[in-house]
């Protein structure tokens, strides 16, 4: 007997046996499977084996083979309602050899002696009772509603299956297994990339607040990117390279302030921002930099309270702050990061070339250029360039934080639409701009030429020729704002001598009157100035002195009355704060 091939859905030779569906009201009994005789396997257990009556197979499918056992997957034989609707699935005769094993995941025909038939009934869903599930007496309704308010301590749904059983503790603790393997489900989540997540450990730097630092709060991790610096020349730069390089750290200065606390004007009403130095807590060490950088206007009647409030003065007070400790802590030093075994000896050849007459300054810069050369060994950067580096930056953060609070503060409370970096983004630029100017501190003590840097001071005379006006139009607006003053005041008295008669010595005396002079405001930038020596090539030449000029000594002017000829003394910043 051959065995018919097998043929898929939809191709040729291929019968789906009539399917009748019965019609409303009629009963039909599904009937049951046969199992072939012979020798076989003990079945699962839910299976059932039947014999019924023999009928013919009907089709054009041949008789099937004997004696084949016949295994499956899932049960065959479904629990269904004697009452409900019986569907047959479409047969499907698998390819197989005598006393071998057939093996499907559907229903299918077994192979059966000729004087046997079966019949195969697919798994059977009886249809949803439209109508509500009647209960009897003995049995308990199952609701359908769900609780609509969640528990305390989760967003679930519990249902109502057990009311009166389990306790809200119950609940409670339920929905907290739910939430614990929902969590175990989805997994740790994914670190957040940082800023230099991409770059390697060596190039990057780890700022942590502990007890040492007492600037940041203890959980706080700023990470920082190393820059790298080129090798030095083994020849001396010329001097647009270090024009290049001093502007640029002017720029990078300048952008900073800017950036984090510049932006808007601070305007006070009756409530609040009335005394704004008490209201930021500034430290006695900000306040007496500000004194250092920074001179009071004796015609403004907020005198220091306006640094604070206009943004062009505060932003060229902290500038000029940041300028004065880059002078003193990057370049006076002679080597910065340098070891302190390295330092004493820089110091000890800087007191011997002092002692020795025969020495001029350009003699002992070349000196001091082959020593701090010979302490470097090669290597761009001294041993503690970057350690050096991260506690200035802090101190620098710290010093300048309570100003930053206060600002943001303000721009919280007004609703301002003004962007300000974090506090990581703040110290992350603040830390490469004290890297790149202690890199440029090092590359002006390597050269071998003298390169100064000389800083105004407040009340100074403004001096054209080695100051540059950074507050041209706001000096030209209080210019003519005072101008306008003695004018009016040149016309009351000239009214006051034709109506009484009276000699210009018996006018009361007035301070607007008074000569006034240009002055120094507030110090934003040192001047910087490179210095060659000039030697004669022939016998009758002079010797003498290059200067190359960088750029001029950045400060804010003003036009006042001197010191000495004022009616009334501006106090100081210290007084200031105390009488606010």
């Amino acid at each position: 007997m051959k065995t018919p091939p097998r043929t898929g859905p939809g191709r040729r030779d291929s019968r789906t046996p009539d399917v009748r569906t019965p019609p409303p009201g009629e009963d039909v009994a599904p009937s049951r499977l046969i199992t072939p005789p012979g020798p076989s396997r003990p079945l699962p257990p839910g299976w059932e084996v039947a014999t019924g009556s023999p009928t013919p197979p009907t089709g054009s499918n041949p008789p099937l083979l004997t004696e084949v056992e016949v295994t499956t997957s899932r049960p065959i034989t479904p629990q269904v309602n004697p009452k409900e609707e019986v569907t047959t699935s479409r047969p499907f005769t698998p390819q197989v050899r005598p006393r071998e094993e057939a093996t499907t995941s559907r229903p299918i025909t077994p192979q059966v002696n000729p004087k046997e038939e079966v019949t195969t009934t697919r798994l059977i869903t009886p249809p949803r009772p439209s109508s509500p599930t009647q209960v009897h007496p003995k049995e308990e309704e199952l609701p359908t509603e769900t609780i609509n308010e969640p528990l305390k301590g989760s967003g679930r749904k519990f249902h109502k299956t057990f009311q009166g059983r389990l306790t809200e503790e119950d609940y409670n603790g339920i929905l907290q297994m739910l939430d614990n393997l929902d969590r175990r489900c989805q997994g740790p989540k994914p670190k957040e990339k940082g800023r230099y997540s991409h770059l390697p450990p060596d190039q990057i730097r780890h700022v942590k607040g502990g007890p040492g630092n007492i600037v940041m709060a203890p959980d706080e991790d700023f990470v920082v990117k190393l820059l790298k610096f080129p090798r030095h020349a083994d020849d001396p730069q010329p001097d647009k390279f270090f024009d290049h390089l001093f502007s640029e750290a002017n720029k990078i200065v300048t952008s900073f302030v800017l950036d984090n606390f510049g932006g808007f004007d601070i305007k006070p009403d009756e409530l609040e921002w009335k005394h704004p130095w008490n209201e930021m807590n500034a430290s006695p060490l900000f306040i007496g930099l500000a004194e250092v950088v920074e001179d009071a206007d004796p015609d403004d009647p907020r005198v220091w309270d306006s640094l604070l409030y206009d943004e062009n003065k505060r932003t060229m007070m902290i500038m000029g702050m940041i300028a004065r400790i880059f002078i003193d802590k990057l370049f006076s030093p002679l080597l910065f990061g340098c070891t302190a075994n390295q330092a004493t000896m820089l110091n000890a050849l800087e007191k011997d070339m002092a002692e020795n007459s025969s020495l001029d300054g350009f003699a002992r810069t070349k000196t001091r250029s082959r020593a701090i050369r010979e302490v470097l060994d090669g290597n761009v950067l001294p041993i503690h360039f970057f350690d050096e580096v991260e506690i200035l930056s802090l101190n620098i953060f710290g010093l300048l934080n309570p100003v930053s609070a206060y600002l943001e503060k303000y721009r919280m409370k007004q609703n301002l639409e003004f962007s300000v970096p974090t506090r990581s983004e703040q110290f992350a630029s603040l830390f490469d701009m004290v890297s790149g100017t202690a890199w440029l501190s090092i590359c002006r003590r390597v050269h071998p030429e003298p390169i100064i840097l000389h800083m105004s001071e407040p009340g100074d005379e403004f001096s054209v020729d080695f100051d540059l006006c950074a507050n041209y139009s706001e000096y030209c607006r209080n210019k003519a704002r005072t101008l306008k003053l003695q004018y009016d005041r040149l016309g009351q008295d000239i009214e006051l001598l034709n109506q009484e008669s009276t000699s210009v010595e018996e006018l009361p005396d007035s301070e607007i009157l008074k000569v006034r002079m240009y002055f120094v405001k507030t110090a934003i930038w040192p001047s910087v100035k490179i210095y060659s020596p000039v030697y004669a090539k022939e016998p009758g030449d002079q010797s003498g002195v290059a200067e190359y000029t960088i750029q001029k000594c950045e400060v804010a002017a003003q036009w006042v009355v001197p010191r000495n000829n004022r009616a009334s003394i501006v106090p100081s910043l210290r007084e200031w704060v105390k009488l606010t």
